[in-house]
């Protein structure tokens, strides 16, 4: 049996997380390599979109939550429009990859209406 190469950059844990999001239905539309961009993933099912943050394994806990921060404050997402999301990477021992989602409360960050518009997400 062969181990899977493990992910060791952010670019590697995007493609995981991509597929994930893709093997739930959802699909890639746009990514943002850069390790401090505010949501590096955008997908979309329908109507709604997720935007997903991702933190490298082994990040501080304040690192986190200053991440999550910042994403609820540039998104700003309504529940309608869908959610914002910060994944938290794992590598198990077998080098496979999981994430443990924490979803941010719409009811304290969603509140930009305009928020697909101004994020350039604009349903096509």
């Amino acid at each position: 049996m062969q181990v899977p190469a493990r992910p060791t950059t952010l670019t590697d844990f995007l493609g995981e997380a991509a597929a994930v999001l893709e093997a739930q239905g959802w699909k890639v539309s746009r990514r943002h390599p850069e390790f401090d961009a505010p949501w590096h993933l955008a997908a979309r099912k329908g109507e709604k979109w997720r935007l997903v943050q991702i933190m490298l394994p082994a990040s501080a806990p304040a690192q986190c939550q200053e991440a999550r921060r910042v994403l609820g404050e540039v998104a700003q997402m309504p529940a309608r429009l869908g959610s914002m999301e910060q994944w938290m990477a794992h590598v198990r021992p077998d080098g496979r990859v999981t994430f443990g989602p924490y979803t941010l409360n719409p009811q304290l960050w969603g509140n930009d209406t305009t928020a697909l518009e101004r994020l350039g997400l604009v349903a096509s």
